[in-house]
């Protein structure tokens, strides 16, 4: 006999509610070390199994060009972290839009 998983509306609310983490972790007071934040964006493995491939894949080349440029001096770095962040913002709406 199989074990029910959690049912649609759970997991919907569960993704929701990573989302919502997710987004206040783009403007925490204080914030985090880079690597410790792009490690709780990395966490959120069942949001992101949730979305098409596509979206780990974008995800992962941001969080590491996010980590390059804390690694580089932030705004030193041929990217700047403040338009990494923004561009994280747009990865969220976009998440948003395809869990429905």
């Amino acid at each position: 006999m199989d074990t029910p998983g959690p049912s649609d509306a759970d997991a919907g609310l569960a993704h929701r509610a990573a989302l919502a983490q997710l987004h206040a972790l783009i403007e925490p007071q204080p914030a985090p070390r880079t690597d410790e934040w792009a490690h709780r964006w990395r966490a959120e493995s069942d949001l992101i199994a949730a979305l098409p491939p596509r979206f780990g894949q974008v995800l992962e080349a941001l969080l590491a060009r996010l980590e390059s440029a804390a690694m580089f001096g932030e705004e030193s770095c041929s990217f700047s972290a403040a338009d990494l962040r923004g561009e994280l913002q747009v990865w969220l709406a976009k998440a948003e839009r395809a869990l429905g």
